[in-house]
């Protein structure tokens, strides 16, 4: 587990895009994650996003590893409210989902492309059954060749 991102103190940063099977509207953002180990193996991390001429918003996630391979995950949002989801650690991929029908649905997953840059997917549903789809990737701060990209 500690191989990946969400396993790892730190800082990391990102960029990508934002699509929507409702709209044609496509939106760029970027990402920060903080990322600190707590008591008891936990890791609190916290995500800003900025889009890119628009919102920010500021998600919050407690991460409760069980074993090498999974993981509870609890999301809180100001707007969306808490939600528990599930994780698994595989080598070079790490991802998560939340099943909470009619209220919170969705994944992400992220991919290693190399020891400190990650490739992500994630796809959220929406209430009136339309979903947002992400794509980017995510890089430690302070990694001179990826930064760049």
């Amino acid at each position: 587990m500690n191989d990946h991102f969400l396993f790892q103190a730190g800082e990391w940063l990102g960029q990508g895009v934002v699509k929507f099977t409702a709209s044609c509207d496509v939106l760029h953002f970027r990402t920060r994650w903080l990322v600190g180990a707590g008591e008891g193996g936990l890791f609190h991390c916290t995500q800003t996003v900025e889009v890119t001429g628009g919102d920010r918003m500021v998600n919050n996630f407690e991460v409760i590893p069980h074993n090498g391979k999974n993981f509870d995950i609890l999301f809180e949002n100001e707007q969306l409210g808490s939600f528990l989801g599930n994780g698994l650690v595989q080598e070079g991929l790490v991802a998560w989902e939340f099943r909470h029908k009619g209220s919170f649905e969705g994944y992400e997953v992220y991919n290693k492309v190399s020891g400190n840059d990650y490739s992500m997917h994630a796809e959220y549903l929406s209430n009136d059954m339309s979903r947002t789809m992400v794509q980017g990737r995510i890089w430690k701060k302070g990694t001179p060749q990826t930064e760049e990209k």
